[in-house]
This record gives C-alpha cells, structure tokens and sequence, in this order.
C-alpha cells in the first residue's frame, strides 16, 4: 500500500499531511526508534509534492526532536510523541536487537527479503521451481491420499516421525551411509539443522569454512551464532578444497559447509 492510499486529511496542506503521516508511524510503533524512514524522493512521489515540500515537513520533525539526519544512514526515527508528552526515555528497540543473541539480518538481506515480494522480478535468491513446472497435479493427488491418513494433532516424538525416521535410514544405505533410526533427527528445515550445529557442536568463534559465494539465509544462522565466516573461492567445478587453510588455533574447531549439487546461488 502506498503512502497515497493510507488514510489522510486531504484538507491539510501537503506538507502538514506528511509531519502527520510520519507521526501517526513513529505513535503506533511501525517506525521504531532507530528506524529509517523513506527517501525524500519516496516521500514526494507517494506524495505527489516537490522535494522542497518533503524537506519542509522533516524539518519541523528535525525540530520537535523526532527525526534526524544522519550521515550514511539517512534520516532516522530519534523520538516519539509519547516520549515527548510523558518525558521518559522509551525503548530503543535496535539496541535491543543488536545486543540479542539472535543478530539482525545484513542491509543487503534486508533489501532482498523486502523484494521477494515483488511480482515484477524474477526471484533467484529463493532457489524455487517455475509454476510452470511446479508438478501440481502430483502433489494434489499426493496430498489427497496423504490426507486419508491424517489422525490427531499432537506432539510428535522428540526425534520425530518414527516411520520416516526409518524410511530414511534406508535410503541412506543405498548412498552408503550407516544411520539408525534412532540417531537421526527430523529437523524443521535445513536452516534448524544448521542451528543445532552451531549452538551445540561449535564453540563461539569458530571458523565455518563456506562457498563464496554461498547460500545466503545460511550466513546470517552462523552469524548469530558467533562464528568466524572464511569464505573459499570456486571454479566451474564447485569449491577449490586446497584453499583451506587451518591456522593452530582452528584445528578442531572449524567445519566446512558446502552446497556441492546444485549449488544455491551459482547453480554450479
């Protein structure tokens, strides 16, 4: 939804609508403190104004103590109006976010992310099949036997589904790998089980030895985890493994994570 779209007093002179806009924002939390708001060439298109018009409105937000100007990071939230009725300090949600143990995605992840939802491009960072090819008519008549079956919701056993626990430890024989049931684990996705390693099996500052470039929602998990990122160089084959260098320091606490077929985001 656009800016133009969102309720306004039409009444109000353009640059009066903005300070509105931008307080409404800040007042019910969707612009936290710390935030960046948009451009002022966004404000004046959504606006249909004159950027002169915009930098009107931020300067009466600059001066009631709202917004600021910051070199390289553009303007930003500072205050809100109910920090300055109550005259107490109200959270500053970034520090919050930046102190966790769970980090804050990178900028670029950010902008990515804010662009998958965008129709008008054609999405590679997700790494997902065509509609076009996506085997729907399979997967409904799957679904629909699948959905025969179905007994009560409940929790599943802690290690998961008992039968595909076992279905997996057969396949896993035929590409030559020893696993009972009962040591495998079913896993959420493949973001989970990297988490798990991380949190349980490395130590923080480790190094992770990774594809560059390499899949993109994987960096950010082992990041917040607090480990050291080497990034390894690549030719038409996959990753080159004689760059791999272990300093003292790394032996035994370092992994190597790869993506060796069908590489995400290269393809290779």
């Amino acid at each position: 939804m656009s800016f133009t779209e969102e309720k306004t007093n039409r009444k109000l002179p353009k640059y009066l609508q903005i300070i509105d806009y931008i307080k409404e924002k800040i007042g019910n939390g969707e612009w936290p403190i710390g935030s960046k708001i948009p451009s002022q060439r966004t404000l004046a298109k959504d606006f249909h104004v004159n950027r002169s018009t915009v930098i009107t409105a931020l300067e009466e937000l600059m001066a009631d103590g709202l917004i600021e100007g910051r070199m390289g990071k553009g303007t930003v939230v500072i205050n809100n109006t109910w920090t300055l009725l109550a005259k107490n300090s109200a959270p500053n949600w970034e520090k919050y976010v930046t102190s966790g143990i769970q980090q804050p995605s990178r900028r670029i992840v950010q902008e990515i992310n804010k662009s998958e939802s965008n129709s008008n491009l054609i999405q590679l960072s997700k790494g997902e099949l065509s509609n076009e090819i996506f085997p729907l008519s399979a997967m409904k008549e799957i679904m629909g036997k699948v959905s025969q079956n179905i007994e009560a919701f409940g929790y599943e056993e802690p290690k998961g589904y008992l039968p595909l626990r076992e279905a997996l430890s057969v396949y896993l024989k035929t590409i030559g790998i020893q696993a009972s049931p009962s040591s495998i684990l079913i896993v959420s996705g493949a973001l989970q089980a990297l988490q798990l390693i991380s949190m349980g099996l490395l130590q923080r500052g480790s190094t992770v030895f990774l594809d560059q470039p390499s899949y993109l929602y994987s960096l950010h998990v082992f990041q917040s985890a607090g480990m050291n990122l080497t990034g390894l160089p690549m030719d038409k084959e996959g990753l080159l493994p004689n760059h791999i260098h272990l300093t003292k320091g790394e032996r035994g606490r370092a992994i190597l994570y790869t993506n060796p077929c069908f590489h995400n985001p290269t393809g290779i």
